[in-house]
């Protein structure tokens, strides 16, 4: 009785830190896309205020990414990243891995990048 009793509690405390874990949230403001994650996590940065970018989101947006080949890295000939490069890029990796296994996916109308306006 004793050592199911102690058994129990041990199984309780251990699932009390495991709940208590997992509702940890996460939030940081993105300084791209106007602080939009879902825009930011599966369309990187705006290409018309970065035309260049070193890196693009890659399905199914769970903060797998791909390095592009017109920069340093990954060609040791290409142009170096630049600081928009750098710091989106952090923040990518910090934020949309978060997103869950399937990353979700856009229910509104038009593009999400276009609602409520371009962004």
């Amino acid at each position: 009785m004793r050592t199911s009793l102690k058994l129990c509690l041990g199984v309780l405390v251990l699932l009390t830190f495991k709940l208590n874990a997992q509702s940890d949230e996460y939030y940081a403001p993105i300084f791209y896309r106007d602080n939009d994650p879902f825009v930011f996590c599966t369309k990187g940065q705006d290409p018309q205020k970065n035309p260049d970018a070193c890196w693009k989101p890659m399905p199914p947006y769970t903060g797998q990414f791909m390095m592009m080949p017109h920069c340093d890295p990954p060609n040791p000939y290409g142009q170096p990243w630049d600081n928009d490069d750098t710091v989106s890029f952090a923040q990518y990796q910090a934020t949309c891995g978060r997103a869950g296994p399937d990353g979700g996916r856009w229910e509104g109308s038009g593009r999400p990048e276009m609602s409520p306006y371009r962004h």
